[in-house]
């Protein structure tokens, strides 16, 4: 409804413009010459607008923008918002009389500026449990209406709401549509609907500021709505219910807040609608406004609809109890009986207000804000505690530092590694850096300044602190990032992990660089997993270097020596000389050769100074005197002792430190003197002194020796530092339990070991740890003994872990177990191969059920990556064994075990490619669920097998695959289509058809999103960079289309007559760039509003040379390299060549290193650029596959007999596709073959995935996924950097390994008997098979095949099971009678045939009655039934009638009858001559009756939905039949299961048409099915979900109180789009599913049993 200001503001604006000669007023809010009787004050000039916040923060990184229906903005702040709850407005003044601080008002001069659309008022800084959306009325505007005196300091869902506890943290947006009454003109046709059209709109498709999706959705939503804004909010409930696109969306609003809505109308409509319509400035009467008076038949069908909603939500409604002055008269707008709606859940409250300040007011202490907000955060606290079940939910979306850490792979312990330094910094020391010239020039913000500043000096000399100290003072006024490498910790050595952390910081402060990783994120999902030059080149050089920063960067690199790659940092540094924006680089090291001669390469490319930190000694003096001043002594003696330390100390911190210990321990004058006397000058000697004391004081006590060797051990062996909670249990039962560890380890190891802030076990200096462990004294520590004990320990946790159940735990013992499951392979590879006793113990343990224990830890800690990794060491140390054996005697090999590891090796690879999406779904599914779809011979179903019980809980047979293949999934793009290209980025690949179709897959489940039909055949195609883009270049036009809608965002007309041989983005996404048959470049500009093709340098690819034959420059393949900033170009008739676009100039022509059939160059067949250097990879005519660099002109050539090449996106490998349909994978450094599969059918084409790990390839009608072995073990991403890493990586493959992928006739059709034993099976060789389901081993046999090598399309059996009939390709239609006794004499014997003429819609069903007499056919939409044919003179016509979009069945219970399913009606028919016997109307929910108007479904559905039956299974007793109605919509289908009884189909006298209601299944199950099976005893539901888990589901529990049960998943590899649609459930339970020209049968014991 109207606020009652805004009718009075109308009635006064009237009487106003008659006094003034009919002048117009120009704004709706002016007071000049109005009467009294308007209610708002007089406008102020609107202030000036706030500054853009600096640099905030990730969580809440958006700023204000203007308004758009399509951007979501948020309004500009009024002055700063202060922290206090109580604070109303940005300008206090003195308090009042009321003890409320005075201010001066801001108001917005006409509220039709106020945004229409969405904007968002809050962000908090976490993700939002819930959304709260604010809607106004008739009138009103987004702001406006919510602000007292519409003074936007009153506006308090802003101003208020986030101080508010458990409210801050929803997000609050307020909604602004144009309800703006007093327009003038004629009356647009505009309703309630078409606000609420706006509004589901709006929350459907609204942008953020820099158009990240709002997620509208996916958390609860609450509405607080005003007046009319009530009817907008339920409308647009009961709308969206019913609307596919909208419905998901909709299912999320939980709550309503009412603010004085007239649910059944107010009189002022009328009254309101009579003063427009005799208005002198030709105001019009309001639809919408009509639809507000009482008993209006809007609001009337609104209510009735609403009502069956209502009680899924939570509803509070406000009435207002004041009387609003309307003109001369005051009266009550929305009367109580309006303003509630008489619900059982709602509850309903006055307000001490009128209905234009029941939204508005003075103060956050104002009753009536108390009581909408207390309202709130109880529908808050309500819906946000049972969002699980009620929206389903399973978990908080993450915040934006969240996604940050997710998409970089960071753990943010950065923070702890300053204050570690910070808290040992003294005062007064390191503040001589920032006046040193050097540190001046380096960190002014000036261009001639040195960009790189390298600090070294000696170990020990306080670098670390210093860098702490630096970083602290840049933090304080600078952008400064960090990072510290820590020798202690492996992970902390990584190169890798110091450029995530580094980019991760830099995200967080500069929101520009956020929201660019965020947008990368999509397509660089493995960024934890890329080595370091691939993330330098996709976050920095790519990205950062290319961006115009506000200010300079800071970074700060400390201990560069101490990294895993310390050149190849210095080196990478390179790129910085190409950044557009300005960034200063500390690192900070020891001194060493290497350094040195790297430092001086890269001064010549980067302006760069050193800086020896080599007077340190006033310092070390201020970090003595600090602790010797609390010495007792006299001054004179402190001052002795001062003086001897800084001396002796040489500038090193490490040795002042340490000494000052020993000087501290002092009791009198003597022991001082002799101290002093006795302490070493230099480090090893000092070391050496510790090492004595230690071994003094443990002489007597042999145990406290033994037990500081194993602390040492620890500490200098460990992967990582333990906290002393793992120490201590790492420690028993060798030990016994300690009171106080920490004096323990001090008291047993000396200076040598000491406990951080977290408790963390570190050695002193990483000096200590080289002298520890190459010293020759009793306490020495053997590196490669220490790992061995570290490894039989982790393996004796674990084993002890899997042993000890529930009680006989002890609290807190899990602390080194998940030490143990994360570290064990880390140590075992660190382990001599000289001995066997590590191999036995691994041997031991994967014989054992704790190998399994752990899979199940790795999954439950998110760690299935280790699995990798353990892998890829154990096959090392195979290979390192293997070639130890060979130089000893054989008697003593341990063959066995050697290959036991090897084989498991394998299976931790198989089992995270095809299964870990499962495991991580359900971890213990490893147990049970997993074992039986492995092979016989790997070592999981081994241990399965050994350990099942005679009747084992799932088994799966029929599939005769005894080892494992590579093959990680197989799609169908259906019968007769031909596939074409494939690319792949990000989440996603896209296939192209040779129709034209581009079908786009999701990589990670292989699920068809969506399909992009282009209309014309598509010769090009590719992802933009962060993969949210597609472009695709057909004969007439070019479309870009977006991934995630399907929608054509952009399209270009192409020139005539021309080809396209590649086409990619540039220039971040804004740029097509392709690459013609017409020798050309062309570029479109995706930023105008008609993009056009222009043609980049004409003299571009044109160069006309005369070479030693005839030049014919017709381009044959065309690629550009990753930058689009070269091309190279292969010529039928000239060599191959590479240009540089800009400038536009011929690099070099590739020449090849010998002479080929007499020429010096040879065509190029395929050329690819890799993706992480300047080098070119092609393959010549005659399959020869080079790589060739055009700026040197260095080749190298193999034989490959290639035809098809494809680079990994990290640069590691390339593939070769030959004329055989083998795929061959090179390492590309070492350019050698490392893996190889064979296939026969012919290769079409191959991408790798984003992350490099898996093959796509296209053969036919299938796009393949292959995963092998070589590509997993390259994965050096694991958290385990150390050494070993590089030394894995640098050894090539030893043996080349091969995998032969088995390709058998795939089968066509299935025919299934419900309850009979054998199930026959057709393939397209035109040969029926049959299964057993009884007995054996379920292996398929032949019955009979068909004389033509035809596919067989359709099989169906007689009842009674002894005819089998059978459709082929070709229309022939034969009825077999079967005789089984047994396999070796099965036998089938044709008794009717009859040749079709198929319809172009080709045969969909075949059916034979219960005695295999009668048979009817579904030809297209033709139904023809034969009867008699088992007889001597069978009908060779037969009945014919039409029936289009039907699935027919027969009748469970009557034989002689047949059941046409449509999807708005079943009718019955009669076996002998089709006639129709009843017609049911399928009636709700069904077939649901629009909603909406004729006008209104414009919006609320624009794709037109086809409604179509897509299953319908009976139960084995027939009592039941589970149907399911598929909508085919432009984004998917959405599907409609419901149960109906059969008794409800039976003819009824007098009665040829009835209405038919199905039980439709509920909502929240039906979200998670996606293909429904059948029904089993007890009313079970039997279902694939969208996971592909077998589950059950009984028919009419309540899912909020009865789970769906899961038993098994199906392989990853099973699921292509034919298999699916031949898949069967038994009566019994067991499941019929094909599997590469096998038939798996599966049984579970848990759905048998019913």
């Amino acid at each position: 409804m109207m606020p009652a200001s805004s009718l009075n503001l109308a009635i006064s604006t009237l009487k106003s413009a008659w006094e003034k000669d009919k002048k117009k007023s120009q704004n709706e809010d002016s007071n000049e010459g109005s009467p009294k009787a308007t209610s708002l004050p007089q406008s102020l000039s609107p202030p000036p607008p706030t500054p853009k916040p600096s640099l905030p923060t990730i969580p809440d990184g958006r700023r204000a923008s203007e308004p758009s229906n399509d951007l979501v903005t948020r309004p500009p702040r009024l002055g700063r918002l202060t922290s206090d709850p109580n604070s109303i407005g940005p300008s206090i003044g003195p308090s009042s009389i009321f003890g409320l601080p005075e201010r001066a008002r801001s108001r917005s001069t006409d509220r039709r500026q106020d945004p229409l659309g969405l904007i968002i008022v809050h962000e908090p800084q976490r993700s939002p449990p819930c959304d709260v959306i604010f809607i106004h009325g008739l009138g009103g505007t987004s702001r406006a209406t919510w602000a007292k005196d519409r003074d936007l300091g009153f506006f308090w869902p802003e101003r208020w709401l986030p101080f508010e506890p458990g409210i801050g943290d929803a997000r609050i947006l307020s909604f602004g549509y144009n309800a703006n009454f007093a327009t003038a003109g004629s009356a647009p046709i505009t309703g309630i609907t078409d606000f609420t059209k706006d509004l589901l709109y709006s929350m459907k498709y609204a942008k953020g500021e820099n158009l990240e999706e709002l997620e509208l959705g996916q958390r609860p939503i609450i509405f607080i709505v005003h007046s009319m804004g009530g009817l907008v909010a339920k409308q647009a409930y009961v709308l969206g219910k019913d609307d596919p696109l909208y419905s998901s969306m909709v299912s999320s609003i939980s709550a309503m807040i009412f603010l004085a809505t007239p649910h059944r109308g107010s009189n002022l409509a009328k009254i309101l609608n009579r003063i427009l319509a005799a208005s002198i400035f030709h105001h019009s009467p309001k639809l919408y406004i009509a639809e507000l008076k009482n008993g209006s038949q809007t609001i009337e069908a609104l209510n009735d609809q609403f009502r069956h909603l209502a009680p899924r939500l939570k509803i509070f409604s406000f009435y207002e109890t004041l009387p609003t002055s309307v003109g001369p008269k005051k009266m009550i707008v929305v009367e109580k009986g309006s303003a509630t709606t008489g619900y059982p859940n709602e509850i309903s409250k006055s307000l001490n207000a009128d209905h234009h300040t029941v939204c508005k007011f003075d103060s956050n202490q104002n009753s009536d804000y108390i009581s909408v907000r207390n309202a709130l955060k109880t529908v808050i606290t309500d819906v946000c505690g049972t969002e699980e079940s009620s929206i389903g939910v399973l978990e908080k979306s993450p915040t934006p530092a969240e996604q940050l850490q997710s998409l970089l792979g960071v753990c943010l312990d950065q923070q702890d590694d300053l204050e570690f330094f910070c808290k040992r910094w003294t005062t007064g020391t390191c503040d001589w850096i920032l006046s040193h010239s050097t540190f001046q020039s380096w960190a002014r913000d000036e261009e001639e300044s040195p960009t790189i500043l390298w600090l070294h000096a000696l170990p020990g000399s306080g670098k670390s602190i210093l860098s702490s100290f630096i970083v602290t003072h840049l933090l304080r006024e600078s952008l400064c990032v960090y990072h510290f490498f820590r020798f202690g910790e492996q992970a902390k050595r990584s190169l890798s992990n110091c450029l995530r952390s580094t980019a991760y910081q830099i995200a967080e402060r500069l929101p520009q660089f956020y929201y660019a990783l965020k947008a990368l994120g999509s397509s660089h999902k493995a960024m934890e997993k890329a080595d370091p030059k691939t993330i330098w080149d996709t976050l920095f050089v790519s990205v950062l270097f290319k961006m115009k920063l506000p200010r300079t960067v800071y970074w700060i690199i400390d201990a560069v020596d101490e990294s895993d790659h310390p050149q190849l940092l210095v080196e990478l540094m390179q790129s910085v000389a190409k950044s557009s924006s300005p960034i200063k680089i500390l690192l900070v090291s020891r001194q060493n050769a290497d350094l040195i001669s790297t430092f001086d390469r890269l001064s010549i490319i980067v302006p760069s100074v050193y800086l020896p930190c080599e007077d340190t000694k006033r310092d070390i003096r201020i970090c003595v005197e600090k602790e010797v001043q609390y010495m007792r002594a006299p001054k004179n003696f402190k001052s002795l002792v001062i003086e001897r330390l800084v001396a002796g100390a040489n500038g090193n911190f490490l040795w002042a430190s340490l000494a000052l210990v020993e000087v501290m321990k002092c009791n009198t004058q003597e022991d001082l003197d002799q101290t002093l006397e006795t302490i070493p000058s230099g480090m090893e000697q000092l070391y050496q002194r510790m090492e004595a004391n230690i071994i003094k004081k443990s002489h007597d006590r042999p145990q406290d020796r033994k037990l500081g060797h194993t602390i040492l051990v620890w500490a200098a062996c460990s992967r990582r530092p333990l906290v002393l909670k793992e120490l201590a249990q790492a420690l028993q039962p060798d030990f016994s339990v300690m009171l106080d560890l920490q004096f323990t380890i001090s008291r047993v190891c000396g200076q040598f070991v000491v406990v951080d802030a977290s408790d963390r076990l570190v050695m002193v200096h990483q000096t200590a740890r080289d002298h520890i462990t190459n010293t020759d004294s009793i306490l020495a520590v053997d590196a490669t003994a220490g790992h061995e004990k570290i490894f039989t320990k982790c393996l004796s946790a674990l084993e002890g872990s899997t042993h000890r159940r529930g009680a006989e735990r002890q609290p807190g013992a899990l602390e080194f177990v998940r030490y143990a499951v994360t570290s064990w392979a880390y140590h075992f590879n660190l382990t001599s191969t000289d001995r066997d006793e590590p191999l036995l113990q691994l041997a031991r343990f994967l014989k054992g059920n704790s190998v399994t224990a752990w899979i199940v830890s790795l999954a439950q800690q998110n760690q299935l990556k280790v699995l990798v990794y353990s892998s890829k060491i154990m096959t090392l140390y195979v290979r390192r064994k293997r070639g130890r054996y060979a130089l000893t005697n054989p008697l003593l090999h341990r063959l066995q075990d050697l290959d036991l590891v090897d084989s498991w090796a394998t299976d931790f690879l198989k089992v995270l490619g095809k299964f870990g999406q499962t495991l991580m779904t359900n971890p213990y599914s490893i147990y049970q669920q997993i074992p039986p779809f492995c092979p016989e011979h790997s070592m999981i179903y081994r241990h399965f097998d050994q350990q099942a019980p005679d009747t084992p809980p799932l088994q799966v047979r029929g599939i005769t695959h005894k080892v494992w293949d590579d093959s990680l999934g197989k799609i169908s793009l259906g019968t007769g289509t031909q596939t074409v290209a494939v690319v792949c980025s990000g989440p996603h690949f896209a296939v192209l058809t040779g129709a034209g179709e581009i079908n786009v897959y999701d990589s990670t489940t292989f699920d068809l999103q969506r399909t992009l039909a282009h209309a014309d055949r598509v010769c090009a195609m590719g992802f933009s960079i962060c993969s949210n883009l597609l472009a695709s270049y057909g004969f007439r036009t070019t479309k870009v289309w977006s991934v995630k809608t399907g929608n054509v965002m952009h399209q270009v007309r192409n020139p005539l007559a021309s080809r396209a041989f590649t086409i990619t983005f540039a220039a971040e996404n804004t740029e097509l760039v392709i690459g013609s048959n017409d020798r050309l470049i062309r570029v479109a500009k995706l930023t105008v509003a008609n993009p056009a093709w222009s043609t980049l340098h004409a003299g571009l690819l044109k160069e006309e040379t005369t070479l030693d034959r005839p030049v014919h420059n017709v381009p044959w393949r065309i690629a550009f390299n990753a930058p689009v900033t070269c091309v190279a170009v292969s010529y039928r008739g000239s060599p191959l060549c590479v240009w540089s676009l800009d400038p536009p100039e011929l690099i070099r022509r590739c020449m090849r290193n010998q002479e080929y059939a007499g020429n010096a160059w040879t065509v190029v067949d395929q050329v690819i650029w890799h993706p992480q250097s300047e080098e070119v990879v092609g393959v010549y005519m005659g399959g020869q596959v080079f790589r060739w660099n055009p700026w040197d002109d260095t080749q190298q050539e193999l034989q490959a007999n290639g035809s098809i090449l494809a680079s990994s996106p990290d640069g590691k490998f390339f593939a070769v596709g030959d004329s055989n349909g083998t795929i061959k994978l090179y390492n590309f450094y070492h350019f050698a073959l490392v893996y190889q599969l064979s296939c026969e059918n012919l290769i079409n084409d191959i991408c790798f995935s984003p992350d490099s790990k898996r093959l796509y390839d296209l053969r036919g009608q299938f796009c393949n996924i292959w995963g092998p072995n070589a590509l997993l073990r390259a994965d050096e991403s694991v958290d385990h950097k150390s050494d070993v890493t590089s030394e894995i990586a640098s050894i090539p493959t030893a043996a080349v390994s091969e995998a032969v992928a088995e390709v058998r006739d795939q089968v066509t059709a299935v025919g299934i008997q419900l309850s009979g034993r054998y199930q026959a099976i057709g393939n397209e060789a035109g040969i029926v098979n049959l299964v057993d389901c009884a007995e054996g081993d379920h292996a398929l046999f032949e019955l009979c095949g068909s004389e033509v090598p035809l596919s067989i399309a359709h099989l169906n059996w007689s009842s009674d099971g002894g005819y089998l009939a059978s459709a082929e390709l070709t229309g022939k239609v034969v009825v077999k009678k079967v005789q089984l006794e047994n396999r070796q004499d099965a036998s089938a014997i044709p008794i009717f045939d009859v040749k079709l003429q198929v319809s172009p819609d080709g045969i969909k069903q075949i059916m034979l009655d219960c005695e295999g007499d009668r048979l009817v056919v579904k030809n297209g939409p033709t139904i023809t039934v034969w009867t008699s044919i088992k007889g001597p003179m069978p009908a060779s016509h037969g009945i014919s009638i039409t029936s289009t979009d039907t699935v027919w069945i027969k009748h469970p219970k009557d034989p002689s009858l047949l059941l046409a399913f449509g999807p708005a009606q079943v009718v019955l028919h009669r076996w002998d001559d089709l006639s129709e016997v009843a017609v049911f109307d399928i009636l709700n929910p069904l077939s649901r009756p629009s909603t909406h108007t004729g006008e209104t479904r414009d919006i609320i559905d624009q794709r037109h939905p086809v409604r179509k039956i897509n299953s319908v299974h009976a139960n084995a007793s027939g009592s039941h039949l589970l149907i399911d109605i598929v909508d085919v919509i432009v984004t998917g289908q959405e599907h409609h299961t419901s149960i109906l009884p059969t008794s409800s189909l039976r003819p009824s006298p007098g009665q040829s048409r009835r209405p038919l209601s199905p039980t439709l299944i509920s909502a929240a199950i039906q979200r998670q099915v996606e293909i429904s099976l059948g029904l089993l005893p007890r009313q079970r539901m039997i279902f694939l979900d969208k996971d592909h888990w077998m589950c059950s589901w009984r028919v009419g529990a309540n899912p909020a109180t009865e789970n769906i049960q899961r038993y098994y998943s199906l392989p990853k590899d099973w699921m292509n789009l034919e298999c699916l649609k031949l898949c069967a459930l038994l009566a019994d339970g067991r499941f019929l599913i094909p599997n590469n020209g096998e038939m798996a049968v599966i049984r579970s014991a848990a759905m048998s049993h019913w």
